[in-house]
C-alpha cells in the first residue's frame, strides 16, 4: 500500500498533543476513606509507574484517538495498484443501428452493449475518454473527457438511431482523433469483422465487443403493391435466415383492416415469393410477418400508392427554356402530344401551353396561358409571400406583356398592377400553376430565380397529393409548402402525436423508428413511410476479437491507482466522532 498525500502524516502531532493532554489531565474520584493509613502505600505505587497510570482507561480518550487516526489516514489517501484498461486515451465507438434492437439476454443488443460500456468506464483510472456514435453520420459525443460522472451520464443516455451504422467512417474518425498518448479503441457492435478494422487501425490496440448471438430470423426482404384499375396487386419476398425450416404467417393490412393473409413454409436459408392478388384500394399497405423471431424491425414493410418523384410530361409546344429548366433541377422529363394526352394511363406533373383549361389532364399542371390578347405592362411587378416564390427575386425581371387571366378562383402571387402574372389553384380537382405571360416576352429564363421557381413548383405540385415520400430513420428534408400549411403534427399508426413541426422555421424531420406515419396540417393528412435500410434486414453476429494486443505495453497490462479507501476511512471517523459526542453527552466514563 502506498499513499497519495504522505505529507499529511505531519498532522500526527495533533494526535500526540491529545495524548499529552490526557497525560497531564487531573482527574479526581471522590471516595470515603475511614483512615489514611493505607493511602501512603497507594501513593507510593502511583509514583512507581506514573506514565502507565496517567494514561487513563477513558472511553472518550480511545474514541477521540481512533477518530483522529482514521481522519489522518483518509487525508494521506492510501492506495494500491490494480489492473486497468489499456491506454491513456480510450476511444469508444457505439453502434446505434437497427440490428442492435435484436433481443439478447432478455434485453436488446444495444442495451447490453451499453452495460458492457459502463463496466469498461468503471474500470478506468483517470484516463481520457472519447465517445463516438457510429450512425449514418458518425457523431462525437465526448472528446478526451476525464470526469467519470460525465462519461457515465453520456453513455447511459445513448439512444438508437435505427439507421445503418457507418462503422468504417467511425473508425477513420477514431484514427484521426488518436492522440500522441497511448490510445486504445473499443467498438461495441454486433458484426464488425477484423477486415473492417485492421487496414485502418493497423498500429493501434483495438478491442471489438460484438454483442449478441445467433437468432432464427425471418425477414421481409421486399414488399410492393401496384394499382390495377380499382384494385391492387402485390408481391412479397420473405427470407428465412435460420438453418431450420419455418412456418411463416404473412398478412397485408391497411390500418386495422387485414386485406390478405397466407401461411407458407420456407426451407432454412432460403427465400419464398408470395403473390398478393386483388387488394382493395387503400392509401397505403403494410406487409407483416407475424412470427416472433427476436428481431421485429425487418418483419414489416410499407407501400404507399403515390410516386415519390413523379415524372414531368410536356404537352404541345412548350418553351424550350421551361424544358431546360426542368432538366436542370433533375426532373425525369418526357414529351408527348395533345392527341394522346388524355389516353395516358399514367400519373405525374404535366407542363402545357394553350388556351383551354378544360382540355388539361386530371393531373397536377404547370400551364402557360395563351388565351386572350396581350396586355402591355406599365407598372412595377409585385409579389405575395408564397412558398412558390421562396428564394425567387422578381426585382430585376423584365416582362413586356401578359395575357388575360383565365376565369376561375385563382390565388394571384405575382402581378403588375391589376394584371395577374402568376396564379395558382385547382382545376379538374387537381392543383395548377398558371403563368399568364410568354417566356419569349421576358428575360426571366435568364435570371437565377427561374430554375428555383420551377423547383418550388415541382415540389408544390408533387405534394398536393396525400403522399410525402419515403424517408430514412431521422432523415431531414426541406419541403416546399403553402403559407397556411406550415404547422404540421406527426402521428404514428396508433394515432399518437409524436411531435410538431413548423416548416417555416425548420426542415421536415422524419421519426427514427421505421413504420408508416401521418403528417396532419389543418384539414390535410399526408402519409409517409420511414424505411428500414436493406443492409439492416438481417441480424447476424460475429465473434468479439482483439487486434494489436501488445502495441501498448509489452506485458499487455496497465495498472491504475485505486484510492477509494479514503472515503470509508473518513466515514468511520465521522461515526466515531458522533459516538464520542453521545458518550460525552451522557457523561459516561470507564
Amino acid at each position: 500500500m502506498q499513499f497519495l498525500n504522505p505529507i499529511y502524516f505531519t498532522l500526527s502531532i495533533f494526535i500526540a498533543a491529545v495524548i499529552l493532554f490526557y497525560f497531564f489531565r487531573k482527574q479526581y474520584v471522590e471516595k470515603p476513606i475511614s483512615s489514611n493509613f493505607l493511602w501512603k502505600q497507594v501513593l507510593n505505587e502511583w509514583q512507581a509507574s506514573p506514565w502507565l497510570k496517567k494514561l487513563q482507561q477513558n472511553l472518550l480518550f480511545w474514541l477521540q484517538l481512533l477518530a483522529l487516526l482514521f481522519l489522518l489516514f483518509s487525508l494521506v489517501r492510501p492506495f494500491w495498484l490494480e489492473e486497468a484498461e489499456l491506454g491513456e486515451h480510450l476511444i469508444l465507438i457505439a453502434d446505434p443501428s437497427a440490428s442492435m434492437s435484436a433481443k439478447y439476454k432478455g434485453n436488446t443488443r444495444f442495451e447490453e452493449g451499453k452495460k458492457e460500456m459502463l463496466d469498461l468506464v468503471d474500470s478506468l483510472g483517470g484516463q481520457e475518454v472519447t465517445l463516438i456514435k457510429a450512425g449514418e453520420k458518425p457523431e462525437i459525443l465526448l472528446s478526451q473527457e476525464t470526469d467519470h460522472a460525465v462519461i457515465r451520464q453520456q453513455v447511459s443516455s445513448l439512444e438508437m438511431s435505427y439507421d445503418h451504422e457507418q462503422i468504417e467512417k467511425a473508425i477513420h474518425l477514431a484514427a484521426s482523433l488518436s492522440s500522441g498518448k497511448d490510445t486504445s479503441v473499443h467498438i461495441f457492435s454486433d458484426e464488425v469483422t477484423e477486415k473492417q478494422v485492421e487496414h485502418i487501425l493497423e498500429d493501434q490496440y483495438v478491442e471489438v465487443h460484438n454483442v449478441g448471438d445467433h437468432i432464427e430470423n425471418l425477414s421481409l426482404a421486399s414488399f410492393g403493391v401496384s394499382p390495377v384499375n380499382d384494385q391492387a396487386t402485390g408481391i412479397a419476398v420473405i427470407e428465412n435466415q435460420s438453418d431450420k425450416e419455418k412456418d411463416v404467417h404473412f398478412i397485408v393490412k391497411s390500418e386495422e383492416d387485414v386485406l390478405f393473409k397466407q401461411n407458407i413454409s420456407i426451407q432454412g436459408n432460403a427465400q419464398s415469393v408470395v403473390q398478393i392478388p386483388k387488394l382493395k384500394e387503400k392509401p397505403y399497405y403494410e406487409g407483416v410477418i407475424t412470427n416472433e423471431d427476436g428481431y421485429t424491425l425487418d418483419n414489416i414493410s410499407a407501400s404507399i400508392q403515390t410516386e415519390m418523384n413523379p415524372k414531368v410530361y410536356t404537352v404541345g409546344n412548350v418553351n424550350s427554356f421551361a424544358i431546360k429548366g426542368f432538366q436542370t433541377i433533375g426532373a425525369d422529363l418526357l414529351q408527348t402530344n395533345a392527341e394522346i394526352m388524355n389516353d395516358l394511363a399514367v400519373s405525374g406533373i404535366f407542363v402545357s401551353e394553350g388556351s383551354r383549361l378544360l382540355e388539361l389532364p386530371k393531373q397536377p399542371v404547370l400551364f402557360f396561358n395563351k388565351q386572350g390578347e396581350k396586355v402591355k405592362l406599365t407598372k412595377e411587378i409585385t409579389t405575395e409571400e408564397d412558398s412558390l416564390l421562396q428564394y425567387v427575386d422578381f426585382e430585376k425581371v423584365y416582362i413586356e406583356s401578359a395575357m388575360t387571366a383565365p376565369e376561375g378562383d385563382w390565388s394571384t402571387i405575382v402581378s403588375s398592377g391589376d394584371v395577374p402574372l402568376i396564379q395558382k389553384g385547382k382545376v379538374n380537382g387537381q392543383p395548377i400553376v398558371i403563368i399568364n405571360f410568354s417566356l419569349a416576352d421576358s428575360d426571366w429564363p435568364l435570371q437565377p430565380g427561374f430554375p428555383i421557381f420551377l423547383y418550388n413548383t415541382f415540389q408544390w405540385l408533387s405534394q398536393q397529393t396525400t403522399f410525402l415520400g419515403y424517408f430514412g430513420p431521422g432523415e431531414e428534408k426541406w419541403l416546399n409548402t403553402s403559407e397556411d400549411g406550415q404547422s404540421w403534427e406527426i402521428f404514428n399508426d396508433e394515432d399518437e402525436n409524436l411531435y410538431s413541426l413548423n416548416l417555416k422555421k425548420e426542415s421536415f424531420r422524419a421519426p427514427i423508428y421505421p413504420g408508416t406515419y401521418q403528417a396532419v396540417s389543418g384539414e390535410y393528412v399526408y402519409y409517409f413511410s420511414v424505411l428500414l435500410d436493406d443492409r439492416e434486414k438481417h441480424a447476424n453476429t460475429e465473434p468479439s476479437f482483439v487486434i494489436n494486443e501488445n502495441k501498448l505495453q509489452a506485458d499487455g497490462q496497465h495498472e491504475r491507482a485505486n484510492d477509494q479507501l479514503w472515503f470509508w476511512l473518513a466515514l468511520i471517523a465521522f461515526v466515531l466522532i458522533v459516538l464520542e459526542w453521545e458518550v460525552y453527552r451522557r457523561g459516561y466514563r470507564v
